[in-house]
C-alpha cells in the first residue's frame, strides 16, 4: 500500500460526504470497531483506505442489509490467498484479489 493510501486527510464530515452517509453512522461504525480512524484531539482524519474500507462496510449494511455483527465477520475473515498463501504470479491472475487490491 502506497504511504499516502494511509495518511488520514479527510475529517469525518468529509468522509460522510464522500461515502453519503450521515456523520453519526461513521460514529457508530466506530464505536463497533468497524473502523478506526485516526485522531488528533477530539478530530477523526480517515486516509483512501479507510474510505475504502467505509465503502464496503456500507454497500453491506446499506446495499446488502447483513447487520454489524455479520459484516465484523465478514471483514475478520481471511482471504483465500491468505489461507492457501498463494504466490505473487496466481494472486495477479485471481479476479478476486485484482478486485481487493487494484480499485
Amino acid at each position: 500500500m502506497r504511504k499516502c493510501d494511509t495518511e488520514p486527510v479527510y475529517t469525518i464530515g468529509i468522509a460522510a460526504r464522500m461515502l453519503d452517509v450521515c456523520i453519526e453512522t461513521l460514529r457508530i461504525w466506530e464505536r463497533k470497531e468497524l473502523i478506526k480512524p485516526k485522531r488528533l484531539g477530539k478530530n477523526r482524519f480517515y486516509s483512501d483506505s479507510d474510505i475504502k474500507r467505509l465503502e464496503k462496510i456500507r454497500e453491506l449494511t446499506h446495499g446488502k442489509g447483513i447487520n454489524i455483527e455479520g459484516v465484523k465477520s465478514i471483514l475478520g475473515s481471511k482471504k483465500c490467498w491468505e489461507i492457501k498463501h498463494c504466490p505473487s504470479a496466481a494472486k495477479e491472475k485471481c479476479l478476486v484479489y485484482k478486485s481487493e487490491y487494484n480499485s
